[in-house]
């Protein structure tokens, strides 16, 4: 009888251990089951947002496709001699933040080292009389930046004897490009080493129509194996926008200046925006209509 007893006993315990061990697994695969759902739902929900974003991207690159057909329409016209004033469509100016103040690099240089990021408004015309081709000037002694910062004697060799013989030679191979639409008033290239700057290249045009005509006929060109890419900028001041420290090689910020460093130009050409006074920015072909920037969000 004990025996009977003991064995029951053992079997009653076995049975407990046996359904303690089924629940805890019923309890691990409902996790694993909630857990797998709540993934599923997540990767759903990411994919959902992804369509809906790229959707949403579509949507804006298509719309910008449209503006720009309808930019460049009007700006056909206004150099085919349709009319003496530029047509509102190509009036409209940009901004990214325009209830806050306007940035003090931007507004000098028409460049920024935090893009459309930065805190500040941007501001851009719709057309004006100054091209700008971003990083247009490419050449290893601008681009190479394992080099300290004092290590001058190493960089003032290398862009005196190269860097600079080879922008004469850009200089004497892209000025005649521009002066095909007209004449040129401004050419600056920079020698800066911040990459929103590196190589910026700027013409300024006497006559808007000039600077329409080199954008249509220039914009998205090849040169050099890269292509070409122009926008319409606002230079208020040549004076105010060019670090004048630099040419003496006495600037202080140093590579990291946000203002333009410039090439010398051969002959002094182009030097006379020193005696410049400043000019309105309520220029006529910039102060029109305004749109803001669409944001992605």
């Amino acid at each position: 009888m004990q025996e009977h007893a003991k064995w029951m006993e053992a079997e009653k315990n076995t049975m407990e251990q046996w359904n303690i061990l089924q629940e805890r697994k019923r309890h691990q695969l409902q996790e694993y089951l909630q857990q797998e759902a709540k993934l599923k739902l997540e990767w759903e929900l990411e994919q959902k947002r992804k369509k809906e974003a790229e959707e949403k991207l579509k949507e804006i690159e298509e719309e910008k496709k449209k503006q720009q057909q309808i930019f460049m329409s009007k700006l056909e016209q206004f150099l085919a001699g349709d009319s003496t004033e530029p047509p509102p469509e190509l009036l409209i100016s940009h901004e990214t933040r325009p209830n806050v103040d306007n940035c003090p690099f931007f507004l000098k240089t028409a460049c920024c080292r935090f893009g459309d990021q930065c805190s500040r408004n941007h501001r851009y015309p719709g057309i004006s009389n100054v091209l700008l081709a971003p990083n247009f000037y490419v050449h290893f002694g601008l681009n190479n930046s394992n080099f300290s910062e004092y290590d001058t004697d190493v960089m003032l060799e290398y862009e005196d004897s190269d860097t600079q013989k080879e922008f004469l030679e850009f200089f004497n191979d892209v000025l005649p490009e521009f002066e095909k639409f007209g004449r040129v008033t401004q050419f600056k290239v920079c020698n800066n080493y911040e990459k929103h700057l590196r190589g910026n290249t700027y013409v300024e045009y006497a006559e808007l129509r000039c600077a329409l005509a080199a954008y249509r006929s220039l914009h998205c060109r090849w040169y050099g194996g890269r292509q070409l890419s122009l926008q319409f900028c606002f230079i208020d001041s040549w004076k105010n926008a060019i670090c004048g420290l630099a040419s003496r090689r006495r600037c202080p910020k140093g590579r990291a200046c946000n203002f333009l460093h410039v090439f010398r130009n051969p002959r002094r050409f182009y030097e006379d925006y020193k005696f410049e006074h400043i000019r309105s920015v309520n220029m006529p072909h910039f102060k029109k209509n305004v749109s803001i920037v669409k944001q992605l969000t």
